[in-house]
């Protein structure tokens, strides 16, 4: 009757500014993955490697000729607990787009669990795709106007793919 445990592993995928499961393409985005795992030995070396995957294709995601990847090395706390890694890359690319953090867990150079899976929200990013319009109009509505010093032109904004709740400051000269 004695107890085996088995390592395993999940994850959680977070934007590193605060965005949650969303982030804006920009050309230096972080995903922060935290991963958790069970079943290890305390004070034990392992390895943890991982992937951006592509949610559309399934594939490794690639940023210029280069699949996005992350390592880190750490020493279990105990059986369970849990460890973070980043991945920093361009994502200038991806607006609209989703990718999904695949992990894989080592003991010396041996896999001993994994976590791929391209449906599981909780590693999804997706990618904002942000569009902005103007619409300028007299007061009344009227696109043609008087040219007097007592002119009113509304300016109204409309825009799509922002993140709630997020504080943008815009510049504006007259």
């Amino acid at each position: 009757d004695d107890y085996i445990p088995v390592p395993e592993i999940f994850t959680t995928a977070l934007e590193k500014e605060g965005m949650g499961n969303t982030a804006y393409a920009a050309e230096k985005v972080t995903i922060v993955d935290t991963v958790y795992y069970s079943g290890l030995k305390a004070g034990t070396e392992y390895t943890l490697k991982g992937v951006l995957m592509d949610k559309a294709t399934g594939e490794p995601l690639m940023v210029g000729e280069n699949q996005v990847t992350a390592e880190k090395t750490f020493r279990a706390t105990g059986e369970s607990g849990s460890t973070t890694m980043e991945f920093t890359f361009d994502a200038s690319a991806l607006k609209g787009k989703a990718v999904v953090v695949f992990e894989n867990l080592y003991l010396e150079d041996k896999e001993i669990a994994a976590h791929a899976n391209i449906e599981d929200a909780g590693q999804t990013i997706t990618f904002l795709n942000p569009e902005i319009g103007t619409t300028a109009t007299g007061a009344n509505g009227e696109k043609t106007l008087d040219a007097t010093a007592e002119t009113v032109i509304v300016d109204t904004v409309a825009y799509t793919g922002l993140q709630p709740g997020q504080d943008r400051k815009s510049t504006r000269q007259n």
